[in-house]
């Protein structure tokens, strides 16, 4: 799966989660300030990309996944060592 089709998943799902136009929102844009996302939006969007790829964010980069870039990026990282 492409970096493309990863940050378009993300995307669908934040949109989702949070219910609002994810198109509007950049790759880098903190969603916490450009959404308000509260902690427990936030568990629920990373819960979601979780079912969604099927796999397990480690905890420590958590506290990290503030835009649709990084969690893309963790997913697409975490991907290529499982396919390794």
């Amino acid at each position: 799966m492409g970096r493309g089709h990863i940050e378009a998943e993300v995307r669908a799902l934040i949109t989702d989660v949070a219910r609002v136009d994810g198109s509007a929102i950049g790759r880098d844009e903190d969603l916490v300030e450009r959404l308000g996302i509260d902690s427990l939006q936030g568990l629920q969007m990373l819960a979601a990309v979780e079912k969604r790829f099927a796999l397990r964010l480690p905890d420590e980069d958590l506290v990290r996944l503030h835009t649709i870039g990084r969690i893309a990026d963790l997913v697409e990282r975490l991907q290529q060592r499982s396919d390794s």
